[in-house]
C-alpha cells in the first residue's frame, strides 16, 4: 500500500502552472448525433464508427451523468447484446455477458481501461469497482470477437472504459451522495493545465450496508494522470490509481429462504477485502509520413483476502502483472487508395501467489504459484477499394506459457504439482464496409477467435490418484464467427441499427459440477439479432430502445440441443430523456427487461428457469451555474427478482442471489 500512497502523493504535489479561472457556462444539450463519431476500441487507433465492420455503441459522459448506475457494469444493462448479473448488488462481483456465453461470460469478454486489459488470469473475473464511475468519460462497446486486435478473452466482444483527461485551465469539483441501505459517498477532483500539458487528481470514499445482511461495502479510491506534449511529434501520459475495499459475502439463498427472508443470509461472517493499484506510461511518437509509434508500459499489483468462515476456509491471492504493448500505425495511400496499416505486439507477464488456510488466516493448508506469460503479434489493415467501400483484413498469432506449482500442506497431503504448459493459437478477421449514405453503413465480417484456459481451470486436485495435476485434457477454446449489420440514419436526429450474428464454438470451456473440474464441450452454437434505435424529437426529447434475441445451444452430446445456462432468449430496453423544458432540468427514465434462462451449471436443463424480470429506473437532474443536483429511484415498481441463479450440492439444489427492491439515491456536486 505504501508505494501506491507515494504515487498518490506525487500526483497531488504536481503543480498546475499557467492555470487560470474556470469559465462559467451551463452545459449545453448534447446533440442526438455526434457528427463523425470517433472511437479507438474498434481498431486500437482513432477511427470513425461507420468505417468499422462491427456493431459499436458508445455510452457518452452525458449519459453517465444522467444515470443512476453505481458502476460501469450497471451502465451496461441498457445496451443490446449485454446481460449483467450482479451477485452482491454493488458491482464488486458483477458478471457481464456479451453475446450469450452464460456462466463463462466474464471470461469470454475483454475489458479494458484506457486500452489496458484488466481481465484476471484466474476465475475472479473483472472487478467493476476498480475505476470510480465519476472518472469515466465514456465507454466504448465493440460487439463480436476482437481476438485479432486484442487476443485472449475477446471472444464475445470488447468493452473499453475511457477515463477523463486533464482539462485546460483549472477545474475543481467536490460532491457527495446518499441513498438507500445507508449508502453515502464523498468525492473530489482537480484538473488543470495548458495547451501541451495537464494533470488531474481524484479521490473518493463510498460506504453502504447493502440490501441484505452481511452485504456491506466500503471502498476508497485515489489516482490521477499527467500528460505532456513536449513537441508536435511526441506525447506522453502517466496515469495511476489505488483502490481498496472490504465487503461482506452474504451468499445465495434457496427458493424457500427467498420466500421467508430475501434480505437474510446463511453466511453472516464471510467477508473479503482487496487492494488494487496500477501505473501506466504511454507514449505516441508521430513520424509524419512514416507513421506513428505508440507504446504503453503498464504495471498492476492486486491483492485479495477472502474468509469463508462458514466453510472453515480462507485464501490470500496476490497478482503482479506487467504489460508492454507497442504498435506501429501507417495511415497513407497504397495503389492510389487510402490505407491504414497496424502492426503490433502484446506482451503480458503475470505472477500469482496463492495461500489457502484452514479455519482462518493462521493455519496454512496449501501454497500455489503461477507464472503466465503471453506473447501476441498481429497485423490489421483497412484498404479503401473505393471512396465508399473498405476492406478490412487481419491476423494474429499468440502463445501463452504457464509455470504451475502447488503444494498441499493438509493433514492428508496430495503429491505436489510442478509443471509447465505451452499453448499457441491463431486468429483472423476479414470484413467489408459500405458507406452508402452520410454516416449510414452496411458491414459483414468473418472472424476466428480463441480463449486460453484460466489458471484455475488448469489445476485439478485428484484425490483418487492422490496428487495435484494439470488438467492436460483441457484444450484452448476456438470459434468461427460471422456477422452482418446496418447502421442507418433516417435523418440527422433519427438512427437505427441491426446486427445478425452466428458463432460456432469448438471446445467451449464449462465447469462440471460432478467431476469438480473444467471440461471442453465439443461444439456450441451462438446466434441472434440485435436491434436498436434512437431519435431526438421536438428538440427536447430523446427516445431510444433496443431488443436482443439470442439462442445459445449445445450442438453435440452429452447435452445436445440443450440451452446454454444463463443465456436469456429475449432482452429489451426502452428509455427517454427530456431536457431543457425548464432551463437546466433533465428527466430520464429507463425500462429494462431480461427474459428467463436456465440456472448456471444446469447444462442438462433439468431445473426450472430463473424467472424473467423487468425494472423501471428514473432520475431528475438540475444544473445551475456551478451546482449539479439529482434525485433518482431504481426499481420504481418494487419488483422482487434475482439476476443470478446456480445449481450445486448433493443432492443438487437451486440457489439464488436476490436483487434490491425499490431504492433511491440523491446527490450534489459543486464545480469551480
Amino acid at each position: 500500500m505504501k508505494k501506491w500512497f507515494c504515487l498518490s502523493a506525487a500526483l497531488a504535489l504536481f503543480a498546475f502552472p499557467g492555470s487560470s479561472y474556470c469559465e462559467e457556462k451551463r452545459e449545453q444539450e448534447e446533440p442526438a448525433v455526434t457528427l463523425q463519431e470517433v472511437v479507438v476500441t474498434g481498431t486500437r487507433v482513432e477511427e470513425r464508427v461507420e468505417r468499422i465492420p462491427a456493431s459499436i455503441s458508445v455510452i457518452e459522459e452525458e449519459d453517465i451523468k444522467n444515470s443512476n448506475a453505481k458502476n460501469v457494469a450497471e451502465l451496461l444493462r441498457s445496451q443490446e447484446g449485454i446481460v449483467v448479473r450482479d451477485l452482491l448488488g454493488n458491482g464488486k462481483t458483477a458478471q457481464v455477458d456479451l453475446r450469450g456465453f452464460g456462466e463463462t461470460g466474464p471470461y469470454n469478454n475483454l475489458v479494458l481501461v484506457d486500452g489496458r486489459r484488466v481481465n484476471e488470469i484466474d476465475l475472479s473475473g473483472v472487478d467493476w469497482t476498480q475505476i470510480p464511475l465519476e472518472q469515466v468519460e465514456r465507454v466504448e462497446i465493440v460487439r463480436g470477437t476482437g481476438t485479432v486486435l486484442y487476443g485472449d478473452n475477446a471472444v464475445g466482444g470488447v468493452i473499453n472504459i475511457i477515463t477523463k483527461a486533464p482539462s485546460e485551465g483549472l477545474s475543481v469539483s467536490a460532491g457527495g451522495l446518499a441513498g438507500s441501505y445507508s449508502r453515502h459517498q464523498e468525492r473530489f477532483s482537480i484538473s488543470g493545465g495548458g495547451p501541451n500539458y495537464g494533470a488531474s487528481l481524484f479521490g473518493s470514499y463510498e460506504s453502504t450496508d447493502g440490501y441484505r445482511e452481511n452485504n456491506n461495502f466500503r471502498a476508497k479510491n485515489i489516482g490521477g494522470n499527467i500528460t505532456f506534449d513536449p513537441n508536435q511529434h511526441l506525447s506522453l501520459k502517466l496515469s495511476g490509481s489505488y483502490h481498496a475495499d472490504d465487503y461482506g459475502l452474504p451468499g445465495p439463498l434457496t427458493q424457500e429462504e427467498l420466500k421467508t427472508d430475501r434480505r437474510g443470509t446463511a453466511y453472516p461472517l464471510d467477508e473479503a477485502e482487496t487492494e488494487d493499484g496500477y501505473l501506466n506510461l504511454g507514449s505516441d511518437l508521430r513520424l509524419g509520413k512514416f507513421g506513428d509509434l505508440v507504446v504503453d508500459l503498464s504495471y498492476r499489483d492486486r491483492q485479495s483476502e477472502t474468509q469463508w468462515v462458514s466453510y472453515l476456509w480462507a485464501e490470500d491471492r496476490q497478482t503482479e502483472t506487467w504489460g508492454v504493448t507497442p504498435r506501429y500505425v501507417l495511415d497513407s495511400e497504397m495503389l492510389g487508395r487510402a490505407n491504414k496499416l497496424i502492426l503490433g505486439v502484446d506482451f503480458y507477464s503475470a505472477e500469482q501467489d496463492v495461500k489457502s488456510f484452514l479455519g482462518s488466516l493462521s493455519t496454512l493448508s496449501d501454497l500455489a504459484s503461477v507464472d503466465r506469460d503471453s506473447y501476441g503479434i498481429y497485423l490489421h489493415d483497412d484498404f479503401s477499394l473505393s471512396q465508399d467501400l473498405i476492406l478490412s483484413l487481419g491476423a494474429r498469432r499468440e502463445k501463452v506459457e504457464y509455470d504451475l506449482s502447488k503444494t498441499d500442506l493438509g493433514p492428508f497431503p496430495l503429491a505436489p504439482l510442478d509443471a509447465s504448459l505451452t499453448e499457441r493459437e491463431n486468429a483472423y478477421v476479414a470484413g467489408i464496409t459500405w458507406l452508402y449514405r452520410d454516416q449510414s453503413s452496411l458491414f459483414a465480417r468473418a472472424n476466428r477467435s480463441f480463449r486460453f484456459p484460466l489458471v484455475d481451470e488448469l489445476v485439478v486436485s485428484d484425490f483418487l490418484a492422490g496428487e495435484i495435476r494439470v488438467n492436460d485434457t483441457l484444450k484452448p477454446q476456438t470459434g468461427d464467427h460471422y456477422e452482418a449489420g446496418v447502421r442507418h440514419f433516417f435523418t440527422p436526429n433519427v438512427e437505427g441499427n441491426a446486427t445478425f450474428f452466428w458463432a460456432e464454438i469448438k471446445n467451449e470451456i464449462f465447469y462440471n459440477t460432478l467431476t469438480f473440474s473444467n471440461e471442453n464441450h465439443p461444439e456450441t452454437l451462438h446466434r441472434g439479432v440485435e436491434i436498436g434505435a434512437r431519435a431526438t424529437v421536438f428538440g427536447k426529447l430523446t427516445l431510444y430502445g433496443n431488443f436482443t434475441y439470442e439462442k445459445a445451444t449445445f450442438e453435440k452430446e452429452p447435452f445436445k440441443d440443450k440451452n446454454i445456462p444463463a443465456v436469456p432468449r429475449h432482452k429489451a430496453n426502452l428509455g427517454l430523456k427530456v431536457f431543457d423544458v425548464l432551463p437546466g432540468l433533465v428527466f430520464t427514465a429507463q425500462y429494462n427487461y431480461v427474459g428467463s434462462s436456465y440456472l448456471i451449471s444446469d447444462q442438462a436443463n433439468q431445473f426450472e428457469k430463473i424467472e424473467d424480470y423487468y425494472t423501471v429506473d428514473a432520475r431528475l437532474t438540475y444544473a445551475w451555474r456551478r451546482l449539479n443536483a439529482y434525485f433518482g429511484v431504481n426499481n420504481l415498481t418494487d419488483q422482487d427478482f434475482s439476476t443470478y441463479g446456480v445449481v450445486y450440492g448433493f443432492p443438487a439444489q437451486a440457489y439464488f442471489y436476490p436483487a434490491p427492491e425499490r431504492n433511491w439515491v440523491a446527490g450534489i456536486e459543486f464545480t469551480f
